[in-house]
């Protein structure tokens, strides 16, 4: 087994290039090299001025953002033949929030009919989708609080978010790019209509190694390039150069939102984990004439540059993969969307595989959870002992996905199929290294006993039997007995946390005036 996979990804060797709906841009797409994003309106009327301000003038990079009102603008035409002069990327078109009024940036407009096809027609690979945009938390936060009655199996709960991004993305035309707010990225690109897939990090949302690893490794499971994105803002206001804006409570100013040093430091790693297309969320330039970049136009400015001098910064080395179950649903233990904490599908408690999942990333990525909750933005980047090593994958990966790591722990508690069970034991045959829990070590090897004061294990599969098993008992005693007890606590702990009737479970308040927080 490699100690390292040397290979970037390549859509169209993968599997499922040629039965998913839409065509996935690859690094030829993009040229070869990092794409920046910049601009995130061309409604308005002095359009051509601020494409050529942010691509030529400033060139702050070639990957167009804008709001998916430009759809149903009278311009439409003349911007669409504009990008294809200019060989830009028409990349994610955002502000739609199902049930939202039809006004406002944020709204429940849809595309015209027949418009998706249009934009593939006229751009190629180079239409990037339209923007499946922290739609995870938003059904987390308010589609699956409203089940009823609420349903009390992982499957069921997978069938429910399902559901809920069928209807969704069928109205947007299943042409997307997902902009991911939890660790929910596995489905959306299993169902083979997203071309990308990224997450917006900083703001309130959780720390961007953990949303990496997630992303990484549900492009290399389904065939399918990520990008990065940083947010100016955070829980208190954002960081803008203009006049002070307010909004509620939030506010604008040079001082707010994310610092300049989280910014760079978030721009730069996702350059380093191979992502596509990479860029800020807003603020590049100023409100006014003369216009000029602001600091953070200057950070984006200066990574363009550095990549056109630099080029690819190569492999991402990955050599470890954690596995969860398909139906898991992990989320963080507390995030922006619930005032509860330690739950999964926005709705079911944690149970001790979830927990597994909790402990393992605690211990490559040391604070995690702190990430948005402090002003001293711990957290969102974690002082890791290992490095950024890992990618997390679902127990629906190929063995050919797992071979691309020398090893893979089992990070959850997995249901063991014959399927995974045959899978796993041949990653072990070739050459991988596979690290499990006793509970998920029983489904994997049926007939070992784990539990209990007769809990041993032979080595080399001997019988072991005679005066050796005895005293191995007998020595083993006294730690058996503090591992019933464990066990016994742990029972009691589990029993406490399920929930014998929806809703569940109590409110707990993981910060104040959580319940009253948006849904940004």
């Amino acid at each position: 087994m490699a100690a390292h996979f040397p290979h970037l990804l390549d859509p169209r060797i993968h599997p499922d290039d040629a039965r998913r709906s839409v065509r996935v841009p690859t690094w030829e797409t993009f040229e070869h090299t990092t794409g920046f994003i910049t601009l995130r309106d061309l409604a308005q009327s002095d359009w051509r001025e601020d494409l050529e301000r942010y691509t030529e003038q400033f060139k702050l990079g070639r990957v167009i953002w804008p709001l998916l009102n430009l759809l149903h603008c009278s311009h439409l035409a003349e911007v669409l033949d504009e990008i294809r002069r200019r060989g830009l990327y028409l990349f994610d078109l955002w502000s739609y929030v199902p049930g939202s009024p039809l006004e406002g940036a944020w709204s429940n407009i849809t595309p015209p009919p027949g418009m998706v096809r249009h934009l593939q027609r006229t751009l190629g690979d180079r239409f990037l989708g339209i923007d499946n945009g922290e739609q995870d938390g938003r059904y987390v936060w308010a589609t699956a609080e409203q089940q009823c009655p609420r349903a009390q199996s992982r499957f069921a709960q997978y069938l429910s978010f399902q559901r809920h991004f069928q209807k969704l993305c069928d109205e947007l035309g299943n042409h997307m790019t997902a902009l991911t707010s939890l660790t929910l990225g596995h489905y959306y690109l299993k169902e083979g209509n997203h071309v990308l897939l990224g997450a917006e990090t900083a703001q309130a949302l959780p720390n961007s190694q953990l949303y990496y690893a997630f992303i990484r490794g549900a492009g290399k499971q389904y065939g399918v390039h990520w990008f990065g994105n940083a947010s100016v803002f955070n829980r208190w206001g954002w960081k803008d150069y203009g006049a002070e804006k307010r909004d509620g409570r939030y506010r604008s100013g040079p001082e707010e939102g994310s610092s300049l040093s989280l910014l760079k430091r978030l721009l730069y790693t996702h350059y380093l984990y191979n992502c596509v297309a990479i860029g800020f969320e807003s603020g590049w330039l100023t409100e006014e004439p003369p216009y000029a970049l602001t600091p953070i136009g200057d950070i984006q400015r200066g990574a363009v540059e550095f990549v056109s001098r630099h080029g690819q910064p190569g492999v991402m080395h990955t050599p470890a993969a954690l596995l969860l179950d398909f139906y898991s649903g992990w989320v963080p233990p507390r995030h922006l969307y619930t005032p509860y904490v330690y739950q999964v599908w926005g709705g079911m408690p944690y149970e001790a595989g979830d927990y597994l999942t909790h402990g393992v990333l605690s211990l490559l990525l040391p604070g995690y959870e702190d990430a948005s909750y402090f002003h001293d933005e711990r957290g969102f980047l974690s002082p890791t002992p290992f490095g950024d090593m890992t990618d997390c994958l679902l127990s629906d990966a190929p063995l050919w996905v797992l071979r691309q790591y020398g090893l893979v722990a089992a990070a959850s508690a997995l249901a063991m199929t014959r399927e995974l069970t045959d899978k796993l034991r041949a990653f072990v045959a070739g050459g991988g290294h596979l690290v499990v829990t006793a509970g998920n070590a029983r489904g994997l090897l049926p007939g070992l006993a784990v539990d209990g004061a007769e809990g041993r294990v032979e080595a080399g599969g001997g019988g072991g039997g005679g005066e050796r098993g005895r005293a191995g008992r007998k020595c083993g005693s006294r730690r058996a007995r503090r591992s019933n007890g464990a066990t016994a606590r742990s029972r009691r702990r589990s029993m406490r946390s399920r929930c014998a009737a929806p809703p569940c479970p109590p409110a707990r308040r993981c910060w104040p005036g959580a319940a009253s927080w948006p849904a940004w």
